[in-house]
């Protein structure tokens, strides 16, 4: 019997204990090589009922136990008249189905306002992944370099073929991975519907297409699906960097790409300090990235002065 304590999305510590009878267990998933489907699906239930007595086997008789990802029950999306699927045509899984039927439960106790965009928001950035990936769909346009999906990651716990017996343990190892995802998620997507507001306020403030903000939030998502006029004009965002002076960001084209609305003049492209001072007339320009969607400097003068000649420019 072994066992790992950890701390859900609320900051509490529970245990997940792996058992070695079937009957001592409340929870039941599949055994021999794991995914990150059930694995995930066991941290979304670990935030909903807190501690798990978890047995792993591939014939459940409990039933009296949650079983998921086996069994052909409710949450399992093997069973050959199975097939529910999202719109976008990515089917459910069984973490996807455990997502489903708790994941607004488990928002709600965090207090979010939009339950329903923040319960979508997690299935698209986080859940929908492995559902597609367990029931072996495709990535569009997916490369010769193999991406290290978080799947990809969760897997890689699996024990090697050499290795002795050791599935239990390299499990609750995975899961304790797995969990710090779905922590880390859950807390930036918290902190972005904080910053909605902040940056709405700040766009209905901006000028001439320049976004100023007092500190790095999360702008980008927020000013491409604004419903403010404003929003749409918008073709760089100011704010102090961490490293120092000021960052001018490029808006780009749509979530996610580093397609530019306005790059910044061309000759600028991995131009630093000196050289790029003298070509941009810029007192305190220190940096511009190779591919014109970033630009650094000291004050924030001259953020605003990159900021209107980069709007000018038309190459």
């Amino acid at each position: 019997m072994i066992k790992i304590n950890l701390k859900n999305i609320y900051n509490e510590e529970v245990t997940i204990q792996m058992v070695d009878n079937e009957f001592d267990a409340n929870f039941i998933t599949h055994s021999g090589t794991f995914h990150a489907d059930e694995v995930m699906a066991s941290v979304i239930l670990l935030n909903k009922f807190g501690s798990l007595k978890l047995f792993r086997c591939n014939k459940p008789v409990n039933n009296k136990s949650f079983v998921y990802d086996v069994g052909f029950g409710k949450f399992d999306h093997h069973g050959i008249d199975f097939n529910e699927t999202r719109e976008n045509g990515i089917k459910y899984a069984s973490c996807g189905l455990v997502w489903k039927m708790f994941g607004k439960d488990i928002i709600k106790k965090l207090g979010i306002k939009d339950i329903d965009m923040f319960f979508e928001s997690i299935d698209k950035n986080l859940i929908m992944d492995i559902d597609r990936d367990d029931n072996g769909q495709a990535l569009k346009n997916e490369p010769e370099i193999k991406g290290q999906t978080i799947p990809n990651l969760i897997a890689s716990f699996n024990p090697t073929w050499n290795e002795d017996d050791k599935e239990n343990e390299n499990f609750l190892k995975a899961l304790s991975f797995a969990n710090t995802i779905f922590n880390n998620m859950i807390s930036k997507m918290i902190a972005k519907e904080s910053a909605k507001k902040i940056i709405e306020e700040k766009i209905n403030e901006s000028k001439d297409g320049i976004l100023i903000l007092d500190c790095y939030m999360p702008w980008k998502d927020i000013v491409l699906s604004s419903s403010n006029p404003k929003a749409k004009d918008i073709l760089y965002a100011i704010f102090p960097s961490k490293r120092g002076g000021y960052n001018v960001v490029a808006t780009p084209k749509e979530s996610g790409s580093f397609d530019v609305k306005r790059p910044f003049p061309s000759n600028w492209a991995g131009k630093e300090d000196k050289d790029l001072q003298k070509i941009s007339g810029i007192d305190t320009i220190t940096f511009c990235h190779k591919n014109l969607f970033i630009c650094a400097c000291k004050t924030l003068d001259d953020a605003k002065k990159i900021a209107e000649i980069a709007i000018k420019n038309r190459g």
